[in-house]
């Protein structure tokens, strides 16, 4: 387990840079990490374990608090449970049925309706994230409940609402996971439009990790949350881990669907005999002293969805203030964080997501020049708009969204602003700004 959580990365590193300097008769001038998800948290894990070890990080959606995100996946499918009609070959609450796409399309639909001009531009993309509280959203959500007759909020369920019972599961799984006394577990979420992925016509990241796919009989559950999710649970992230066979009535689904948040998830920070370190000793990246990374010169560029399907974006916002905080207001010196609404896990999602090239190239003129990315400039690679023009949604949501187009993607705090004139579709257009308003504030 240590070899994963983080041997593995300096043992991998140090290996590579000695075939480098043999090959090339000389050590390589610079060393630098990129990757996503647990790649994203290597990185974070190497700045923090391994200052010295890199010279540019690029960490991506980082799953640096793992063992908490792993309690919010048995948070989420147990709040989902009571929605579901069927059960699955294995005995257990079938999932897939519980938020089908045409469902999380009036989800996606009543965030815009709240938040989407709260940036000023209705365009499909909540920039102002942080203002796009439960207060704000939660009266949408009930106007878009199912009663008899009527219109919207008033319609029979099937696509043009949700049942009072979906908009209690949304809420509880947005406010993240707690004990019996009412004790957060891991983080809240933010709400954001990406919930649902009309390119796809799926519940893009949401579904993929929390909800699943319908599949014909024998009915399975294929939430990631349910497959992969429920190995790492039981196996690393509990201590000490506890053997669960893969199917079966007692087996690795039945493990999270059981998950006593009072009793297993305490267990993420205790020690065993066999298992010295607790989960989150090794397998997280949550230290907030990198005064050796910054002393090593070392420069850091991490980007997160705002509404990730299995990582909190409220969590990585609040780690970069604690971590901002602890170095005296001094994170910018090396450190860059980038929200990406809309984007799904890693990439995918109705979002300006392909801007891989320009991570690149903006880590290693920071490592390499000195010059500090005040931007990144992000492509949506739809070809045609990823929202439907009126129905659920505003038709200025289609007119302005940067179809084929571009955007920046701004380092926190900072937000993009649309100038007022020119193609929304282009990013010069647009301005990186720190909104002046009274939700600049993470939600705890």
């Amino acid at each position: 387990r240590t070899d994963y959580g983080y041997n593995g990365i300096e043992k991998t590193a140090t290996t590579a840079k000695a075939i480098i300097a043999y090959y090339y008769g000389k050590p390589a001038s610079f060393s630098y990490l990129s990757g996503c998800s647990n790649g994203g948290r290597d990185g974070m894990v190497a700045s923090q374990r391994f200052p010295d070890l890199f010279d540019g990080i690029i960490a991506g959606n980082p799953g640096f608090d793992l063992p908490r995100a792993g309690i919010a996946e048995a948070w989420n499918e147990q709040s989902l449970a009571p929605l579901a009609t069927r059960q699955d070959t294995n005995g257990q609450p079938y999932i897939p049925d519980t938020f089908p796409p045409q469902d999380l399309e009036v989800v996606s639909a009543a965030i815009l309706s709240a938040c989407d001009a709260l940036d000023g531009l209705v365009d499909g993309i909540v920039d102002n994230f942080p203002a796009c509280t439960d207060e704000v959203v939660f009266p949408v959500l009930h106007k878009f409940t199912c009663r008899a007759g009527g219109a919207h909020g008033n319609v029979p369920h099937g696509g043009s609402c949700l049942t009072a019972a979906q908009v209690d599961a949304l809420k509880r799984i947005f406010a993240g996971p707690k004990n019996s006394q009412g004790e957060p577990l891991y983080s809240s979420w933010y709400w954001d439009a990406g919930i649902w992925d009309p390119a796809t016509a799926s519940g893009a990241g949401f579904s993929l990790w929390n909800v699943g796919n319908v599949t014909p009989a024998p009915l399975a559950n294929n939430a990631i949350n349910l497959t992969l999710g429920a190995g790492a649970v039981p196996m690393i992230f509990t201590n000490p881990p506890v053997v669960t066979p893969v199917a079966g009535p007692n087996g690795q689904e039945a493990f999270m669907f059981n998950y006593n948040f009072d009793v297993d998830a305490p267990t993420i920070f205790e020690s065993a005999p066999l298992y010295p370190e607790s989960p989150m000793e090794f397998m997280t990246g949550v230290l907030l002293d990198l005064v050796p990374f910054m002393r090593h010169g070392g420069k850091l560029i991490i980007y997160a969805s705002v509404n990730d399907g299995i990582f909190s974006g409220v969590d990585i916002v609040n780690w970069y203030e604690a971590m901002n905080s602890t170095m005296d207001g001094n994170a910018d010196q090396f450190t860059r964080l980038f929200m990406v609404p809309n984007m799904a896990h890693c990439g995918g999602g109705p979002a300006t997501n392909s801007f891989a090239p320009a991570m690149l190239t903006a880590i290693t003129d920071w490592v390499e020049n000195g010059t500090a990315p005040d931007r990144i400039v992000a492509a949506n690679t739809n070809t045609a708009s990823p929202f439907p023009s009126g129905g659920l949604f505003d038709p200025r949501v289609a007119q302005n969204f940067p179809t084929g187009g571009t955007r920046p993607l701004c380092p926190y705090p900072q937000q993009s602003r649309y100038k007022g004139a020119g193609s929304t579709a282009d990013a010069t257009n647009f301005v990186c700004v720190r909104p002046r308003h009274s939700d600049d504030d993470v939600n705890e």
